[in-house]
């Protein structure tokens, strides 16, 4: 084997040893930091699940206030309450319109 020869080799034993030392730095600077990324990505996730906890509480809030004010709105009181107030007399005896069983003659 010539000295080119053996330089070249030397060259590319380096080479290789250093993509080899190169990925394994890689690899444990991956292993080291992947935890920490997924423990990041899932407290963002608890955050986003506790804002939509939030939101989904103060949105049943308003539903059931909604529902209270429906009822006391329809509640027999507020009826008759509104009936005198616009005088539609629900509350006076019923006039007949039409006489029952037929004409008298």
């Amino acid at each position: 084997m010539s000295k080119t020869d053996k330089i070249k080799a030397i060259g590319n034993s380096n080479w290789s040893i250093f993509k080899i030392v190169l990925g394994v730095v890689v690899l444990l600077f991956v292993y080291c930091m992947l935890p920490l990324y997924l423990q990041n990505r899932l407290n963002s996730l608890f955050e986003t699940k506790h804002k939509l906890s939030e939101q989904v509480t103060f949105l049943q809030r308003d539903a059931l206030m909604l529902e209270l004010k429906i009822n006391q709105l329809s509640s027999l009181e507020n009826l008759s309450k509104f009936a005198e107030e616009s005088e539609l007399d629900l509350n006076s005896v019923p006039v007949k319109v039409m006489p029952q069983g037929g004409l008298d003659e």
